[in-house]
């Protein structure tokens, strides 16, 4: 693996009591399950909080790490929950392998008591914008471009394979892109992106019920206008990503790109984190973004959280060199998430 990669060019990306019942219930043979009420994300009936990481995909990030992080997740780091991704690349050439990948890590993250949130890595959107991928990281040229017949045919499988594990969620589409030169939040492309997804949810819906995540438009960050035009599914919640650099300088820039979705529906920030050396989509501190952004956004909304990136090499990176002592980001996603498990009183 690369010892750089870049976010944007690589993947562009409750209560002690509720965060405790997650790693409890999640236990495998545990009949519980998720619903939706309003805004509330619940489990077994309670009300839950999904907090954790982003592990990457397990072909590629994880191809060289341990299947113990998973335990190291849910014990030292306090993790409820972890995502873990595909790239549509990657099914498109060795969907065996992949899927073999992909049910090792989830076996493992369930075996560990935790939530899973398996991503469909698309970055783009079909016919309209495909993420560049640098010949140099070794992925596939095609690592992130995928149109609706991949998808559906990904989620035809993954659904028949893990659909029936009530603490199993599916992110439908990592960071939709339909103008890749489109930098504010404007909702203008929710209404077609809306109609894949929705396409996408019946096919899942034919198998499971699980609980669906979808996103809004400009890699994930616009969910304008999603409050006023909902998915008629009462088991979808919405999913956001944030970095530093998105809209620096608006003061309203995360209120307004959120626009009130969080008081309607579960929101779950599938994608954040800053870097002191990153790029510039990624490049801030634990004083200009970190802490104001846990402070006055997650923790005050208590939206979910899945930090990017628990790796050595994908950025923000949360792993030193080493694979096991943690950057300044790690440090401190690591302190937040013990935080959020166990509030101050």
């Amino acid at each position: 693996m690369p010892s750089e990669l870049t976010r944007r060019n690589f993947l562009a990306g409750a209560t002690a009591a509720g965060a405790l019942l997650s790693s409890m219930s999640a236990r495998a043979g545990d009949q519980s399950r998720f619903d939706v009420a309003g805004n509330q994300l619940r489990f077994g009936g309670r009300p839950i909080r999904l907090l954790g990481v982003g592990v990457g995909d397990p072909v590629y990030v994880r191809g060289e790490r341990p299947l113990s992080d998973y335990e190291v997740l849910a014990r030292d780091w306090r993790s409820t929950a972890v995502r873990i991704s595909v790239h549509p690349g990657h099914w498109r050439h060795d969907r065996e392998h992949t899927l073999a990948a992909l049910e090792r890590d989830v076996a493992a993250a369930r075996a560990a008591g935790l939530f899973v949130i398996i991503d469909w890595h698309a970055i783009g959107f079909p016919g309209r914008y495909a993420e560049p991928v640098d010949p140099s990281w070794g992925l596939p040229l095609d690592a992130f471009a995928s149109d609706d017949v991949l998808a559906l045919d990904f989620w035809r499988l993954v659904s028949e394979r893990f659909g029936k594990d009530p603490a199993i969620l599916f992110e439908l589409w990592n960071e939709p892109v339909y103008d890749g030169k489109l930098w504010r939040s404007t909702g203008e492309h929710w209404p077609v992106l809306k109609a894949l997804w929705v396409r996408l949810i019946n096919e899942i819906r034919s198998r499971s019920d699980a609980i669906i995540i979808v996103a809004g438009g400009r890699w994930a960050h616009d969910l304008k206008g999603v409050a006023n035009n909902l998915i008629d599914d009462e088991r979808v919640i919405y999913s956001w990503h944030c970095y530093p650099n998105e809209d620096r300088g608006v003061a309203s820039r995360w209120p307004d790109s959120l626009d009130g979705l969080p008081a309607v529906k579960p929101v779950v920030v599938t994608e954040w984190g800053f870097s002191r050396d990153g790029d510039d989509a990624i490049r801030g501190t634990p004083e200009d973004f970190g802490a104001p952004f846990t402070r006055d956004v997650l923790e005050p909304l208590k939206l979910h959280s899945m930090a990017w990136c628990f790796s050595a090499g994908a950025t923000p990176r949360m792993l030193a060199p080493d694979g096991v002592s943690t950057t300044e980001y790690g440090a401190f996603v690591k302190d937040y998430l013990a935080r959020a498990w166990r509030p101050e009183t």
